[in-house]
């Protein structure tokens, strides 16, 4: 969850660059727009379909979280992350993801 009333003031948005691309991505134009790279890391990841709204990400992180809390799992539970694999005009078979990341 992001900072703030019902932790909606915190987001960042993030989209792939293709592994083609990677080694020298493209510089963004506009100053407010930036890239960056993600350490390697170990995450614990929820699956689920749907065109995804804010309560469907919470109810899926709070169940992955759940899990993780009954395993006995170390993660980091100050933040999670999203994931959403398809366009807007995808109107079926959808893949979305929620993340918490392993402390090491």
């Amino acid at each position: 969850p992001g900072q703030g009333p019902y932790c909606e003031t915190n987001f960042t948005v993030s989209f792939f660059v293709p592994f083609a691309d990677q080694t020298s991505p493209p510089e963004p134009t506009d100053p407010t727009v930036f890239t960056s790279s993600l350490a390697q890391m170990t995450a614990f990841v929820r699956s689920f379909g749907g065109f995804a709204t804010s309560f469907d990400w919470t109810q899926n992180a709070e169940a992955l979280a759940k899990s993780l809390d009954n395993a006995t799992e170390s993660y980091h539970k100050e933040f999670y992350y999203t994931a959403g694999y398809d366009g807007p005009y995808r109107p079926t078979n959808r893949h979305n993801e929620v993340w918490f990341i392993k402390k090491d």
